[in-house]
């Protein structure tokens, strides 16, 4: 395992968290979406299969998610570090940070992505993305990695498509295709295929001994990625995650460099929202 194969699972990582993003309410007339949380969580980011990591290194990390209402939109930072040994001694250590600001309405989404490996910058992604009119196109205006404008036909973006997410499947729907824009994996939107597990009623899960999800129901959800289009159809990456009703997600689950990795939530605390006039 190679460090530039496992740096081109950065943003992937990121994407798994940027979902993981707590709901907001849809303008969708005559429908009661869900309610988000504000919140601040850090996960514990570790091998997924110990007998699997002894045979190729080891690995551990941390990610820091948080979730701000700031009124008029969603404010959401991330920020983690991992730590990949391989099994002849070689070691690297990755970090990747993203910070996002989306509007409440769906109008307008900023972002600055960035990632490193031992210390040296890698990808970096700033820009902005603009809907002048309800269903209409878009358009994004970039700053790095290059300077740029390109059209966006209407899609979800990141915090939207969590709250239909739950709505989905709330409604009883098992599987939920969807395209949005977040910019984590490329400057287009990606379309991205969910299936959903059953309800677990009273938050019966090992995440229940947090206060914020005691009594809510939560749910298994499958993701799969379609980036590239491949001719087979196949997803380029998978992952999954435990989601509750409130849009906190407990547990996640994704591949890094091929290797199987496993986020658990160790720490949560509620954000209170800023005081909007």
């Amino acid at each position: 395992m190679t460090g530039s194969g496992m740096r081109k699972q950065v943003f992937g990582m990121t994407k798994a968290f940027a979902l993981s993003a707590s709901a907001l309410a849809l303008a969708a007339a005559g429908a009661e979406a869900a309610q988000l949380v504000p919140h601040r969580a850090v996960y514990e980011l570790s091998a997924k299969s110990a007998g699997g990591f002894g045979r190729s290194g080891a690995l551990r990390g941390v990610l820091t998610y948080e979730l701000m209402d700031d009124c008029d939109g969603w404010t959401v930072n991330q920020k983690a570090g991992l730590d990949v040994a391989a099994a002849e001694g070689e070691g690297h250590r990755f970090e990747w940070s993203q910070a996002t600001w989306e509007a409440k309405d769906g109008s307008s989404y900023r972002y600055f992505i960035k990632d490193s490996q031992d210390g040296s910058t890698g990808n970096q992604r700033r820009g902005e993305l603009v809907y002048a009119k309800p269903g209409a196109e878009g358009k994004l205006t970039t700053e790095l990695p290059s300077k740029g404008e390109a059209d966006v036909p209407p899609v979800l973006l990141p915090v939207q498509h969590t709250v239909a997410l739950i709505d989905r499947a709330d409604a009883g729907d098992t599987v939920f295709l969807a395209k949005i824009f977040d910019a984590t994996v490329d400057e287009k939107p990606v379309e991205i295929s969910a299936g959903f597990g059953p309800s677990l009623a009273n938050g019966k899960t090992k995440a229940e001994d947090f206060a914020p999800l005691k009594n809510v129901p939560s749910r298994h959800v499958d993701f799969a990625f379609f980036v590239q289009n491949l001719p087979d159809g196949t997803p380029d990456f998978e992952q999954s995650i435990q989601l509750f009703d409130n849009g906190i997600v407990s547990q996640v689950n994704f591949e890094f460099g091929g290797l199987p990795v496993l986020g658990t939530l160790r720490k949560l605390e509620v954000l209170e929202p800023q005081k909007c006039e």
